[in-house]
């Protein structure tokens, strides 16, 4: 009773909003927008949901434009444009919500929530990740109100460079076939490894960008536009495999549990569950990084980081043992 007592009123307040049913570890519970997210977590309805994420937005505005600010920032976006990198945000946030930080099984949150404590990090390298790949994909102009205009686009610089230089050689304008032959051929002269570097260009990448409106039905005849929806055949087996390299994990964990002798000091970090958080995203063939899986389980003491990088490295063999017929025919 003392100790409620001497407790910080703010610190009660943030204790409370978190639901009876929420698992997450107590040293989490006071740092920033974690009862907030706890709250959108555990919600049992779509409209609440909405409206807890509403007022999350409104009540930690200047934060979230810290945030912001520091994304937008770092990925060069035109500062003017607060609109873009605000739906990034809010992209990378529902990504989290309903991806990453929700169970998949019952009610309740994931262990990557429970433990995680610097969410505004964690939420800023999300934002910037998904406008790095927009960017990779040709889906974000890389040049808007960044210093030296153009330097972030070195592909388009060169190929326009490589374009006035075949116009004063030879006092005409390149068809497609000559820029590309010229571009690359340059390209392999002064470059040490042009291919590498993704400056190489092809005719089909050439052509020039127009505006083609959504209703338009020619759109589905456009195959840089179009989407082709084509089954992965060997998904079902891959998903088998991995379920396999999980259950193997699981069984070493149990192993080594039985096997220990005296109570370990910290909370050890289960080889089962760095191997679902690798494996997370495997049909889109993304697989995380030793820092990504160790912000996604929200590690922070270092002997933990090392015993993630130890349960890897286990991981990976598994899987080269499990997939050894695919490299095989590859």
């Amino acid at each position: 009773m003392t100790t409620l007592l001497l407790e910080p009123t703010a610190s009660l307040r943030r204790r409370a909003a978190h639901p009876r049913r929420c698992e997450c570890d107590r040293d989490t519970l006071q740092t920033p927008w974690k009862a907030e997210m706890c709250q959108i977590l555990h919600a049992r309805t779509r409209s609440e949901k909405r409206a807890l994420l509403d007022e999350f937005l409104s009540a930690h505005e200047a934060a979230i434009a810290r945030v912001l600010k520091r994304a937008q920032h770092i990925s060069h976006l035109d500062y003017r444009d607060k609109d873009l990198v605000f739906s990034y945000f809010g992209d990378a946030l529902m990504r989290m919500l309903e991806t990453r930080w929700r169970a998949k099984s019952g009610p309740g949150t994931s262990p990557v929530f429970n433990y995680s404590r610097n969410l505004p990090t964690i939420l800023e390298a999300e934002t910037r990740y998904w406008i790095r790949e927009d960017r990779r994909k040709g889906l974000l102009n890389g040049t808007a109100g960044v210093p030296g205009d153009s330097s972030h686009d070195r592909r388009a610089k060169l190929v326009k460079r490589s374009r006035e230089l075949f116009e004063a050689e030879h006092a005409r304008t390149p068809s497609d076939v000559e820029l590309v032959d010229f571009h690359n051929t340059r390209m392999y002269a002064t470059r040490k490894d042009a291919a590498r570097q993704s400056v190489l260009i092809t005719i089909r990448g050439l052509g020039s960008l127009r505006s083609i409106p959504l209703e338009d039905p020619s759109l589905f005849g456009e195959d840089r536009l179009a989407w082709r929806d084509v089954p992965d055949e060997g998904a079902s087996e891959r998903t088998e495999r991995i379920r396999a390299i999980v259950a193997e994990c699981a069984r070493r964990d149990a192993e080594r549990e039985a096997a220990r002798i005296r109570a370990p000091k910290r909370q050890p970090v289960m080889m089962a569950s760095v191997a679902r958080v690798f494996f997370a995203h495997h049909g889109e063939g993304e697989f995380p990084t030793r820092k990504e899986l160790v912000a996604e389980l929200g590690v922070t003491q270092p002997a933990s980081r090392r015993e993630i990088g130890s349960h890897l490295n286990e991981i990976l063999r598994i899987s080269r043992r499990q997939f050894a017929d695919y490299q095989i025919n590859s």
